[in-house]
């Protein structure tokens, strides 16, 4: 089963390997595995557009789709209130607004 390591410790591996450092230092440093490091390594240059692939942000779908019913439903919270506020004033489409000559 894989290990699962904190993101605050991926963030600071990717750091030091896109900034120079040996991935042997880091695996002894941080005490995570090479092999690993060099996967998180070939990712982080996805992100940072050094290489060519698919972004981490862009990778899950399940996420994406999560993200667009969020907007959508904000979008449909702006409409009902705005429609609540044509609805306060609302006029009878059948009532006259012209003066009556009488």
């Amino acid at each position: 089963m894989p290990r699962h390591h904190p993101a605050v410790l991926r963030r600071e591996a990717c750091e030091r390997m896109l900034a120079g450092e040996p991935i042997t230092d880091v695996a002894e440093a941080l005490g995570v595995s090479p092999n690993t490091l060099y996967k998180w390594r070939r990712q982080a240059q996805i992100d940072v557009g050094q290489r060519p692939g698919v972004q981490s942000y862009e990778a899950d779908p399940l996420a994406q789709a999560r993200r667009r019913i969020k907007e959508l439903e904000e979008e449909l919270e702006i409409v009902k209130a705005a429609s609540a506020l044509f609805e306060e004033g609302a006029v009878d489409p059948k009532g006259s607004t012209r003066l009556s000559d009488g």
